[in-house]
């Protein structure tokens, strides 16, 4: 009893502390970009129509667009330390909004592919801005779950524009749509602009270093411990690549579930992504107290035991559909779920004038994952003709590299203790 009550204590102190306006602010600018971002590749189907293109090539507008977001990461990641979060956010959210408008009214294919790869410029400093907004603004009692609240933001967007602008397209036509979200993305970036003052911001030293781009980068490459957990950023983006690409074809090829309700049960995926972002930060800001090694460990022990779950007891979730539903559910809280713990560690691991520079280097990391994982995992299960050495191979690589992690991080945390004292 004394424990649920701790915990409910503790749940009403977060929500006197949390700076909500900050949160909204922030979210509004993120929410923009991953409903456009997210809203296009849903509306693929319509421009696949109306240009008469393969689905390889319409697979190419996504390549495009992360092939760039990824290559400038870093450089991305060091113009919003010396330009600051705000301009960053707004800078992002309003060049999406205008491209978005552009490929609206593009006349070839060959065109949107031109400005996908440019839209993923704009794309790349959304997620170091937030960061470090969140860095400098949030005490370190509420960062991981601000940040993870940021994180869940674009999931809520995503989920958004990946629902509603296909309905509007339906109505009005996918160019309409398209521009309609273009212009929500400039306004609610002007209202970033408009309403957000950083307090903290123009005293970060940002500019104050005097670093050049490649100093920068060499002093975060001996950054041992932001090393450590870039590398593992890489075992996640394996998870949150694979997952998405292969689940439906999971549960329609293994379990025997219709299309329909194996495209449900990825949006419970995504729903439960979308919770874990909090969840998965409040536990570490509140409960562990900033244990963020002990966070880590309890996030992947979990993932490891629901890969177990895919693996072997595929009879039982081909069974019951609740029981399937709900592990779906979990499936998105802790292996969708880890964007805003890991974010939070990431930024913590660097000095306040590199949080921008720090994101970019781990989202290098991240969106490897998120390349080499689907292939991977598809072609394992091509192999033998079932996904089941897929979950496992995931489960172990996700356990392994957990374990290194911990290993790591502890001699690393014995080593500073004589430095501290």
């Amino acid at each position: 009893m004394f424990k649920f009550q701790n915990i409910t204590s503790k749940l009403a102190s977060l929500r006197a502390d949390l700076q909500w306006q900050l949160l909204f602010l922030l979210s509004t600018g993120y929410m923009a970009a991953f409903v456009n971002i997210q809203g296009i590749q849903a509306l693929m189907p319509f421009i696949r129509d109306e240009f008469a293109i393969t689905r390889t090539q319409a697979g190419l507008y996504s390549t495009f667009m992360f092939l760039s977001a990824t290559a400038i990461a870093v450089f991305s990641g060091s113009i919003v330390d010396k330009i600051g979060s705000k301009r960053g956010l707004v800078f992002g959210a309003v060049s999406i909004g205008i491209l978005m408008i552009i490929q609206g009214i593009s006349p070839v294919y060959s065109l949107l592919l031109i400005l996908a790869f440019i839209t993923g410029i704009g794309f790349s400093i959304i997620t170091p801005s937030v960061n470090k907004a969140i860095m400098l603004e949030v005490p370190p009692r509420n960062r991981a779950v601000s940040m993870g609240l940021m994180h869940s933001g674009s999931g809520v967007g995503g989920f958004a524009g990946a629902t509603l602008l296909p309905l509007l397209a339906l109505r009005i036509g996918w160019r309409s749509a398209l521009i309609i979200s273009g212009i929500s993305a400039i306004l609610l970036g002007l209202l970033v602009a408009r309403k957000y003052f950083p307090d903290k911001e123009g005293s970060s030293g940002a500019s104050l270093t005097g670093d050049s781009f490649k100093e920068e980068v060499f002093d975060l490459l001996q950054n041992r411990q932001l090393m450590l957990a870039c590398m593992l950023g890489l075992t996640f983006g394996l998870a949150v690549g694979a997952i998405p690409a292969h689940y439906t074809l999971f549960l329609t090829m293994d379990l025997f579930y219709s299309s329909a309700l194996a495209g449900f049960a990825l949006g419970i995926v995504q729903i439960g992504g979308i919770f874990g972002r909090t969840f998965w930060g409040w536990l570490s800001d509140r409960l562990l107290d900033g244990d963020r090694k002990n966070s880590f460990m309890l996030l992947m022990i979990s993932i490891v035991i629901l890969k177990l779950i895919y693996g072997f007891l595929g009879d039982a979730l081909a069974a019951s559909t609740a029981f399937m539903l709900f592990i779906s559910f979990l499936l998105g809280l802790s292996a969708l779920g880890w964007s805003g713990l890991f974010f939070t560690v990431v930024s913590e691991r660097a000095r306040p004038d590199q949080t921008g520079i720090a994101s970019g280097m781990s989202l290098i990391f991240l969106r490897t994952g998120v390349v080499l994982g689907p292939p991977i995992f598809g072609f394992l299960g091509d192999l033998v003709e079932h996904y089941f050495y897929s979950w496992l191979l995931l489960g172990a690589l996700v356990f392994l590299s957990g374990m290194l992690y911990y290993r790591l991080q502890s001699l690393e945390d014995h080593r500073q203790e004589p430095e501290e004292s």
